[in-house]
């Protein structure tokens, strides 16, 4: 039985083979087909961040690192603006800039949108952008 079994394969070997190859081949193309069309269902993954949320590149510890600092006081008019007290240069910062920082808690003077700081003589910092 054996014998014979082997007989036929070794008779018909040429048409075994293209059989087994366009079988495997359909096989695989038939998976590539699945594979694509699951990645092409999925939704994209998007990161964002929150719109209070502003990054800037910090000035201390390691180079290139980034921080993530909250707005504060903003509203829906417009956002708030500092300015300092003390300062004798009437220049108004938006919370993100990186000179509102600077200024102490206790020198804030804290306007409720850009033009009360405009209507007060403040002008914008130059290294301040919108």
């Amino acid at each position: 039985m054996i014998a014979k079994f082997i007989e036929f394969i070794k008779g018909h070997y040429s048409e075994i083979l293209l059989v087994t190859g366009i079988i495997l081949i359909s096989i695989f193309s038939y998976n590539l087909g699945q594979i694509s069309a699951y990645k092409n269902a999925r939704t994209p993954i998007t990161i964002t961040e929150p719109e209070n949320v502003v990054r800037r590149i910090a000035g201390e510890g390691k180079k290139g690192e980034t921080v993530l600092e909250q707005k504060q006081g903003e509203t829906k008019g417009g956002l708030t603006v500092i300015a300092s007290k003390k300062s004798s240069s009437k220049v108004y910062h938006f919370t993100w800039c990186p000179g509102a920082s600077m200024i102490a808690e206790k020198n804030k003077l804290v306007f409720p949108d850009e033009a009360a700081a405009l209507a007060a003589g403040y002008t914008l910092a130059g290294n301040c952008k919108k």
